[in-house]
């Protein structure tokens, strides 16, 4: 283990237990001290396929009640000992499957940062060769939107959470927009922020998100949404399972395994399978051909798939799949929530359909949110942030904790 590594490790270790206090030196001292466990028990016994094992622990833990079901809410386990237990478990199994796990990761896999907000700790390269002012140019902005996307667009619109009640049709709908849009302000907000925070540092991490709203088909969008993730199953289970077995088979193995680490819930169970369908369908069109079907699909997949991916309760769900016309209540109901949060619900729109409608031109090429990060939008951003910052949902972290 290098200095540098201990250094940034220590100092992850102060930022987080000045963001949470509560149980701090547990939630950053237990993970370390589970990941050296698994990587001794690794280094000594070697078991075969046992990356699978680690991945799935989490899933145990999800069965036995242990942990929540991560469905967008605050999922943060009671259990001080489970903390982070997902994205390390997910961290240490990509990478015993690319035969890289060994002592020097330690750090990096239980950085106490990215355990609390993502992305998983694929790889923390060191970037120090590059001068402070260059990676202050370059990352500073990240942190900017970032900031600005989770503070200002994503908390507020936790007002809007009592539509999760409403299994009407518009309501469901309504409601499944409003938290697709709530789970992009949030997760790739804090992930934009760790981002820009480690590059100033010195270390560049996986860039989590890549505009995924700058898409033609479900193929992009999950190319650019949840990168790390993504990056894990592929190469666990896609790329495995497709040297063996059919498209559907591998797709559907995939998506049920991304299922089983989000919970293991009947819920995630349909909403696996809805997703692995869809891509299926959708790398089929492609292949004929077809690019218009697989754009018109797109809204509809990541809305009805974000409706079942945000119910924990499973009645409650079957009932919203019915798809009950009820009037225009789940509407008027907007107008209800404070000015603020109609604000957020606003700015979250305009953001996705920026990315949507110019994704083909060059400054949204590369996908990494330059369109927002030149001076002028930046001095926007931090304007807009001033005038309408909130508190309200603060404390959620989407995919963070657990």
């Amino acid at each position: 283990m290098t200095k540098q590594k201990i250094i940034l490790w220590l100092i992850a270790a102060s930022l987080s237990f000045a963001i949470s206090s509560e149980q701090g030196f547990s939630k950053i001292f237990i993970p370390l001290g589970v990941v050296t466990c698994f990587a001794l028990f690794h280094y000594y016994f070697r078991l075969k396929y046992i990356e699978y094992i680690f991945f799935f622990l989490i899933s145990i833990a999800s069965l036995f009640g242990l942990t929540q079901t991560l469905t967008g809410s605050h999922a943060e386990s009671s259990n001080v000992f489970l903390f982070g237990l997902s994205f390390y478990t997910a961290s240490i199994s990509y990478l015993i499957a690319i035969k890289s796990f060994n002592f020097s990761k330690i750090l990096n896999v239980s950085n106490p940062l990215l355990l609390m907000t993502g992305p998983i700790a694929l790889y923390v390269q060191s970037i120090s060769y590059k001068k402070i002012k260059h990676r202050i140019k370059y990352y500073l902005p990240f942190i900017i939107i970032g900031s600005f996307m989770f503070q200002v667009v994503g908390t507020p619109l936790t007002q809007f959470f009592f539509l999760l009640e409403k299994t009407d049709i518009i309501s469901s709908i309504v409601f499944a927009s409003i938290f697709e849009i709530f789970v992009y302000m949030n997760f790739c907000g804090l992930s934009l922020m760790i981002y820009g925070l480690f590059g100033l540092l010195g270390y560049r991490i996986p860039l989590n998100f890549k505009q995924p709203f700058s898409s033609d088909n479900m193929i992009e969008f999950w190319r650019g949404w949840h990168i790390s993730l993504s990056q894990v199953l592929k190469v666990l289970f896609y790329t495995r399972l497709r040297g063996t077995f059919s498209l559907f088979i591998a797709l559907m193995g995939t998506y049920l395994s991304s299922a089983m680490w989000h919970g293991v819930t009947l819920n995630f169970l349909i909403w696996g399978s809805f997703h692995a369908i869809f891509l299926w369908l959708t790398i089929k069109l492609i292949r004929s051909g077809n690019n218009f079907f697989p754009l018109l699909m797109m809204p509809v997949i990541i809305v009805v798939g974000r409706l079942i991916f945000a119910d924990s309760d499973t009645e409650r769900l079957l009932q919203k799949l019915l798809f009950n016309f009820d009037g225009f209540e789940g509407i008027s109901l907007l107008l209800t929530a404070p000015i603020y949060s109609k604000i957020s619900l606003m700015l979250g729109f305009l953001i996705i359909f920026i990315e949507f409608a110019f994704r083909k031109t060059k400054v949204m090429h590369k996908r990494n949110y330059k369109y927002l990060r030149s001076p002028f939008m930046l001095c926007i951003l931090t304007v807009i942030g001033c005038l309408f910052v909130s508190n309200v949902g603060v404390d959620y972290a989407v995919y963070g904790q657990r």
